[in-house]
């Protein structure tokens, strides 16, 4: 396995990468520099614990959709390829071949994953996957399902009662938002009535938005807060 990894500027200098908290961005850069030469990593919780990042930071950079994770808590880097090029005489590939399987891959190199999905083409090529319309449109009522259906220990918060979190999540709110805690609830469940837009995970988008805000929020009195507009501009869950 090779021990010098790259890093492309179109992905760690876009907006979507830099709105992150710095500690997500420190992660990411951990996480690739001990994938091995596919960009999988089999110890991400083992690296979050040795630079001092925690878990929410893995999450965002799940939510974002830089990492991609597994049901064996391995994760691969989604624009792997994109960042690296690895010569074929030190290339060694990857020991997690099933893995390996539920991934198909982008003309620019991007890992996409496939669920419950059946691929016609050879996965891992250069060309666009085909898809069963049949098999995609049942995976896709499953997951609509799974989403419907809200997590042990939840309760509905904000004005319009459509923010889920779990009693953990909202203890994790207080303690990082403090005194915006109930600011930013009540933004995104307006936001979420206003717009019908819909969100995979209520706690992550939370604490996305408030890193976004949390300098105008300290300068409330003579600052703008942003506008329900300002967040159609930007990358968000």
């Amino acid at each position: 396995m090779a021990d010098k990894r790259m890093f492309s500027l179109k992905i760690v200098d876009s907006d979507l990468f830099l709105d992150m908290p710095l500690s997500s961005q420190c992660l990411y850069f951990h996480l690739s520099m001990r994938a091995d030469d596919d960009g999988f990593v089999n110890n991400p919780k083992k690296i979050i614990k040795i630079i001092g990042a925690n878990e929410d930071d893995l999450k965002i950079l799940i939510a974002k959709g830089f990492v991609i994770v597994f049901e064996r808590g391995i994760i691969v880097i989604t624009h792997w390829k994109i960042n690296n090029f690895i010569r074929k005489d030190r290339y060694k590939p990857t020991l997690y071949e099933n893995e390996v399987q539920s991934l198909s891959q982008t003309k620019n190199g991007m890992y996409i994953k496939e669920v419950g999905c059946h691929l016609v083409d050879q996965r891992l090529t250069s060309g666009q996957p085909s898809i069963d319309k049949g098999r995609l449109d049942k995976v896709s009522i499953d997951k609509g399902r799974e989403e419907s259906t809200p997590p042990p220990n939840s309760k509905k918060y904000g004005e319009y009662q459509n923010i889920i979190l779990t009693d953990e999540q909202y203890k994790a709110l207080q303690e990082k938002l403090q005194s915006h805690t109930d600011t930013m609830i009540e933004k995104l469940s307006r936001y979420i009535k206003s717009t019908g837009k819909t969100y995979q995970d209520h706690y992550v988008t939370i604490l996305n938005w408030y890193e976004q805000d949390k300098d105008k929020l300290s300068q409330k009195k003579t600052g703008k807060i942003p506008t329900f507009e300002d967040y159609d501009k930007g990358e968000h869950l």
